[in-house]
Parts: structure tokens; C-alpha cells; sequence
């Protein structure tokens, strides 16, 4: 009897396992497309903006471009009005988003308040604004090698004076800039990504020049990127979205560290690779936080773990009304650090890449 109940137990928990399927028809109402305005303003360039309008979840093949005429966008400055932008795509540049647009002469100051009103055929008017902060200087910027799991990990220990009685956002950026020259040829090459996801060559020559094995990432080890996570670090990849807030130094003076992994200038008989990291320090406007702070959920690993798939479902961020995007003020400050030429040949590949 008990060898027969040992038989069936098996075959019983088998049959708990087993679950029914069904599909699901999935009705989900058409929704109208909206406008879309993003910008970044800063007084360092002319007053510039995306605009395009939003798809569909089901639609297969998004469309987000809106109609060569009748768009436009209106810029004040202060409540006084600035001028209409007039676009600015490259038609030369294919991989380029249509929907660029500029406003030539236009430059705002720190503390300036900068409403863009856009318009287009067929959809309602949408508006956003921000306010410009004043700028951040960096006050020190210091570096520690150190040797962690087998490799050589690069710190950047950077200083600066939070102003006091205001709530301040900022957001730390580095860049990896390549200067690569052979003989009269010189080009550039960022660590960022063209909108095809490709190393992005700023300016200079074509020609094929080794490139560094893996792409650039930046970890976040200072806990004002983390206010109550217990982690060593955040790893945000290439595009450090890390930003944080004042609070837990306000009105002091702050070192904020973070780190990654460096290469070091090369040389080779036919071309010489001169690697640079730009640390930007950017004082950003409350809806710049607001936003990145959302997107970077998005994806986001806490040491060697990824949590994105942990983290409770947010919505997008906006300060358009009646629309969708971010309209956004910032100030940068920067420092750049030139790394030496060493005999690390591993930290380079034996292919060469023409970059275009």
C-alpha cells in the first residue's frame, strides 16, 4: 500500500503543476497623437529645440515627424517675447531626428525664465518653461589609482561650493575624448553615441584608427546618488544620468566621487591616440533632475546587479502642458584630465575602425 501511495504522490504533484492557457484579446483604445517639445537651455548656446509628435504603442512602423510648414515655435525670455525659431536639420546628415529647430541670436542668462510655445497643423498648442540656474565652478578635481578585482580602477574626486538658501540639482558627466592624429590628420572621437548607438566622431579626417576594448562606463560611488540605497555604487553606462540634490550638503562645500575603468594614451609607428576624460559638473534646472531621475530608473544596476526589473513602474516625467518632453535650463563647468602613453597595449583592439 505504502509502495503504491509513493507511486501516485509523484504523479499527483505532477498534475498541480500542469496549468491551463488561454489567449487574452488585448483591446487597447487608439489614442491621438500630441505634441512632443524637448529642450536644454543654456547660455552658453543659442536657444534651441526638438519638436515631433507622439505614436501609438501598437503602431509598427512609428511616425513621429510632423509637416515641413505651418510648425513653429515662439520663445520668450521673462514673459517678453524672443522671436519664432525656424528649423535647423541637417538635410546632409540622414541618421539626424527631423525636427530641430533654432532660434539664431538668442541667448538667455542665469536666472532668466524661458517659456517655448509650439504650434503645428492638426494638434493642440503645447507650452513649457524653466528657469536657467546660475553656475557651479569646480573648485578641485583629484584622481586615485587603485587596483580592484585584477584591474586598474581610475577615482575622480571632485570638489565644489553649494550655493545656500536654495535647492540645488546637478548632474556629473565624463566624457571620453579621443584625439587621434596621424601626420597631418587629426579627428575626435566621444565615448557618447550618435542616434545609431556608434561612438560619435565630433570633427577631423577620415581615417581607420584602433579603438579601446569595451565602451566607456561610469559608476557612481558617492551615496547623494543613492539617498537610502545600502550599494557601493551605481553603474549608469555611457550615459551618465547620475544626478543629485543638495540636501545633504546644502549651503557647504562637497566632494563628490565616482569611477571607471581608464585607458591610457597609445602609440603605435602610424597613428597616436591621445585619450582624454572631460568631467563636467552641470548645475541643472528642478525639471532636468525631475526627469533624469525617472529615465534612469529605466535602467539602472546596483553593483553587479540589475534591479530596473525591481523597481516600481513610474511614468515619464513632463513639464509640457498639454503635450508631452521636458523643456529644461542648465550651466556646465568642466575640467579635463589627459591620460599618459603606456605599454598597456591589451587595453586597445589590433583592429582598426574607420569612423564616419
Amino acid at each position: 500500500m505504502k509502495k503504491e501511495l509513493f507511486t501516485l504522490l509523484p504523479l499527483l504533484s505532477l498534475l498541480f503543476c500542469i496549468a491551463c492557457t488561454r489567449d487574452v484579446e488585448l483591446k487597447i483604445e487608439t489614442v491621438s497623437p500630441v505634441l512632443v517639445l524637448n529642450a536644454s537651455i543654456t547660455p552658453d548656446r543659442e536657444v534651441a529645440a526638438f519638436l515631433s509628435k507622439s505614436w501609438f504603442l501598437m503602431d509598427s512602423v512609428p511616425e513621429y515627424n510632423l509637416p515641413e510648414t505651418g510648425v513653429k515655435i515662439d520663445v520668450y525670455v521673462n514673459d517678453t517675447f524672443r522671436g519664432t525659431m525656424s528649423r535647423s536639420d541637417n538635410p546632409a546628415d540622414s541618421s539626424e531626428y527631423k525636427g530641430q529647430f533654432k532660434l539664431p541670436g538668442c541667448y538667455v542668462q542665469t536666472g532668466d525664465k524661458v517659456r517655448l510655445e509650439a504650434d503645428a497643423p492638426g494638434f493642440d498648442p503645447v507650452r513649457g518653461e524653466t528657469l536657467i540656474p546660475s553656475q557651479t565652478e569646480i573648485a578641485l578635481l583629484d584622481t586615485a589609482r587603485m587596483i580592484t578585482s585584477g584591474s586598474l580602477l581610475f577615482r575622480i574626486y571632485l570638489t565644489f561650493e553649494d550655493k545656500p538658501f536654495d535647492r540645488n540639482y546637478y548632474r556629473l558627466v565624463v566624457e571620453r575624448l579621443i584625439e587621434y592624429r596621424k601626420g597631418d590628420q587629426v579627428k575626435w572621437v566621444s565615448s557618447f553615441c550618435d542616434s545609431r548607438g556608434e561612438s560619435h566622431q565630433l570633427s577631423g579626417d577620415q581615417f581607420e584608427v584602433p579603438s579601446p576594448w569595451g565602451i566607456f562606463s561610469l559608476s557612481y560611488d558617492d551615496p547623494v546618488f543613492q539617498p537610502g540605497i545600502p550599494s557601493s555604487g551605481i553603474n549608469d553606462g555611457t550615459y551618465c544620468r547620475g544626478v543629485f540634490s543638495d540636501d545633504m550638503f546644502n549651503g557647504k562645500e562637497y566632494t563628490v566621487t565616482s569611477s571607471f575603468y581608464p585607458v591610457n594614451s597609445l602609440e603605435t609607428d602610424s597613428v597616436t591616440a591621445i585619450v582624454h576624460y572631460d568631467v563636467h559638473l552641470l548645475s541643472i534646472s528642478e525639471s532636468y533632475y525631475n526627469y533624469l531621475k525617472v529615465i534612469r530608473n529605466f535602467s539602472i544596476s546596483l553593483g553587479d546587479a540589475y534591479v530596473d526589473g525591481l523597481l516600481e513602474p513610474s511614468e515619464t516625467y513632463s513639464n509640457v502642458i498639454d503635450g508631452f518632453g521636458i523643456v529644461t535650463g542648465y550651466r556646465i563647468s568642466t575640467r579635463r584630465i589627459t591620460m599618459p602613453f603606456g605599454s598597456f597595449s591589451y587595453e586597445w583592439s589590433n583592429s582598426y575602425y574607420p569612423f564616419e
